[in-house]
């Protein structure tokens, strides 16, 4: 937990990234809300907003807006608040990503804002749309529902510049596989 602190809060940038993927009127949940910092600047425009996170002592700053909820505790033994149509996961290094993904699909919610899946910038996950299973995937970057992502390599006459800048939602790829997580998922 120590080395994962370092790497938070984020900048200005990453935060006006994922605060442009928040629709307005949105439930939130932030998962690994640290000082609340992202939180308290979502609750602008949000309906409601729930910060899950695990150092209690930095949900105790100060008065918070009416529309946020602090819940301390670890989110991965948690259960997540009923209603959120929108999550965020601004946790770059995050070994539970997958875990987080399937416990937030059996909530219902929409969508991920985060930038733990590649480790960089910040993306808008639907979760409402079904991925490709990764076997029909025959060629290209691709990101899976696990976590995992990567290039399946094909015949190099195939790759062309559009497929080269596309990345494809999977499902059922070879990390998550290996790991059990299409065996474990929740429904």
């Amino acid at each position: 937990m120590g080395w994962e602190s370092m790497w938070a809060p984020y900048d200005e940038e990453t935060y006006e990234r994922a605060l442009a993927f928040v629709p307005a009127g949105a439930v939130v949940l932030d998962i690994g809300a640290g000082d609340l910092r992202f939180a308290r600047r979502v609750a602008g425009g949000a309906r409601l907003v729930y910060a899950m996170e695990q150092r209690e002592a930095l949900l105790a700053s100060g008065p918070l807006p009416a529309n946020l909820i602090p819940r301390p505790g670890d989110a991965r033994t948690l259960p997540f608040p009923a209603g959120v149509d929108t999550a965020v996961l601004l946790m770059r290094h995050c070994r539970h990503f997958g875990h987080y993904f399937r416990k937030l699909e059996a909530a219902g919610c929409r969508r991920l804002i985060t930038n733990a899946r590649w480790g960089m910038d910040v993306e808008c996950i639907d979760m409402a749309v079904r991925p490709m299973p990764f076997r029909d995937l025959s060629m290209g970057w691709y990101a899976c529902r696990c976590g995992a992502g990567g290039f399946r390599p094909g015949l190099p006459e195939r790759l062309t510049r559009v497929l080269n800048q596309t990345t494809f939602e999977v499902d059922q790829c070879p990390e998550c596989s290996e790991y059990g997580w299409n065996r474990h998922r929740l429904s």
